[in-house]
């Protein structure tokens, strides 16, 4: 069995070592407008929900100088969408994460469909089954002070549970919603593949359980 020194590795492998080794991984799909009013969209995998009250995230954006165009939008104008992406829309989320010119929508070249959100300004993607409507909390440093990643927290102010995928209360059923997850290198996890098992909540004994 290999042991690894993360601090021995080139930085590249480190990054390597990092998204092949915590799988699958949910793909945060960012939307996010600049101050022109051109619309960014971008995915990250180094994504997390964080707590309910509120509802919030995690979106870690890897260091770039200059800032990623996601992490300069959510600092000027304070508002995103999240979608998670279905499997039908893989290789356009996929194709999002190129490198393009700051001036540019990856909406419009790549054809995107996408209609308006509700309370924040960048648009959602048409046809993912969960989109949520966020704003700027704040952002936390993480790493090489030289080269840090940036651990941006965001406030759910709206959630869109598309049909497809509701139970009969509106929430999410886990049978149903089966986005696309990333894998290690540039591979990913088909919805589909999913194989749900459900499991009965946990039995404690009386002698054994936690006093509240």
């Amino acid at each position: 069995m290999p042991v690894i020194d993360p601090n021995a590795l080139k930085p590249l492998d480190r990054y390597r070592l990092m998204i092949g080794s915590v799988v699958p991984r949910p793909i945060a799909w960012v939307s996010t407008v600049n101050s022109a009013g051109v619309v960014n969209l971008a995915p990250f995998s180094f994504f997390t929900g964080v707590g309910s009250k509120p509802c919030s995230l995690m979106i870690s954006i890897g260091y770039r100088d200059p800032a990623k165009d996601t992490l300069r939008n959510l600092r000027n104008q304070g508002e995103a969408v999240v979608q998670l992406p279905p499997q039908h829309l893989l290789d356009q989320m996929h194709q999002t994460g190129g490198e393009y010119k700051s001036d540019l929508s990856e909406l419009d070249l790549l054809e995107i469909a996408h209609e308006p959100a509700e309370v924040v300004a960048p648009p959602r993607v048409a046809g993912c089954d969960i989109a949520m409507e966020c704003r700027f909390m704040q952002e936390v440093l993480v790493g090489d002070p030289d080269t840090p990643a940036t651990a941006v927290f965001l406030e759910v102010l709206r959630v869109h549970v598309s049909d497809q995928v509701a139970a009969a209360d509106g929430l999410p059923d886990p049978h149903k919603l089966m986005t696309v997850g990333r894998l290690g290198d540039r591979a990913y996890l088909a919805g589909e593949g999913w194989q749900v098992q459900d499991r009965d909540k946990q039995r404690v004994p009386d002698e054994h359980r936690r006093q509240r």
